[in-house]
């Protein structure tokens, strides 16, 4: 079953249109996210930038107030089966709601840089050779509890991944990517403008609560089977581990990630900063409160 929404809602000839198969994303400046609170977070902060409307119709009630939205905005939005909502966001992991969406594009290390310069205390995350969508999005979520607003990637594309946005639970809209290419490279660059750089290691290092951590911090994280690289280690100012029992081998990632920046702001008494992502602020959108009615089209 699927009900369409088109962008003309009251157009008469809807029921003539060809049956809705599936999605294929050819702009290469679009991209899909799915999962109900990545989607209300991205539509209380971007929906300007939401393309197209997916819902599930077991589910569709929930999101009444997002139809009510696209209808306004002119927005196409449908409403289709839970089998056909699979084929779409090409996952079954969507919650009942999928968006087509315009990509924006990851800050450059001197735009959040320049961003951030007034900035006493700051926290930057840098990811090495992490490329699993679930840790990605995991670490997206602990990013923004904390306050931290910068994660550092080599890669854009992990930044646009719909499964790591789906992960971070509405997390990435508080989190602004950083695409910085070798990290290597780009570690004296946050040196020259007062950044310590801390590398994370299972086996070396000082024990993470009997030191004080530095007021601007890139921290390094790297995948938990091999850790960060030796080279990146020995460019460190500084090495931290986590004890524990070392009845495993080590922590995963995100769980790591998520001790290191808790003992951050308990430390600082960490307070985030002024705004980094261009669509943290309220939404051009007018606020069409939270009514969760069915919008029937």
């Amino acid at each position: 079953m699927e009900r369409e929404s088109s962008m003309y809602p009251d157009d008469e000839n809807q029921d003539n249109r060809p049956s809705f198969q599936r999605v294929s994303v050819e702009d290469p400046m679009e991209m899909k996210i799915f999962g109900v609170n990545a989607c209300r977070a991205f539509f209380e902060h971007r929906q300007d930038q939401i393309v197209r409307a997916y819902f599930a119709e077991d589910v569709a009630y929930r999101f009444g107030y997002i139809m009510k939205a696209c209808a306004k905005a002119r927005k196409a939005y449908r409403i289709v089966d839970s089998y056909e909502l699979d084929k779409i966001a090409e996952t079954r992991s969507h919650q009942g709601i999928c968006f087509l969406v315009k990509k924006i594009d990851p800050f450059t290390i001197k735009e959040y840089l320049d961003a951030s310069i007034e900035l006493d205390t700051d926290c930057l995350v840098a990811l090495e050779r992490l490329g699993n969508p679930h840790n990605v999005g995991s670490i997206l979520r602990t990013c923004a509890h904390f306050g931290v607003e910068g994660l550092l990637v080599s890669d854009a594309v992990v930044s646009q991944n719909g499964s790591s946005l789906r992960s971070a639970e509405g997390g990435a809209e508080f989190v602004q990517f950083v695409h910085g290419g070798r990290l290597s490279e780009a570690l004296p660059i946050f040196k020259a403008a007062g950044y310590t750089v801390v590398a994370t290691s299972s086996h070396q290092g000082e024990n993470i609560y009997k030191t004080d951590l530095p007021d601007k911090m890139l921290l390094m994280m790297g995948p938990e089977s091999s850790g960060l690289s030796d080279f990146l280690i020995e460019d460190a100012d500084q090495i931290i581990r986590i004890p524990g029992s070392e009845n495993v081998e080590s922590l995963n990632v995100a769980t790591a990630t998520g001790i290191v920046l808790g003992e951050y702001w308990r430390q600082k008494e960490f307070e985030p900063g002024q705004s980094l992502s261009p669509y943290k602020e309220d939404p051009d959108f007018e606020d069409l409160g939270g009514d969760d009615e069915a919008y029937d089209v």
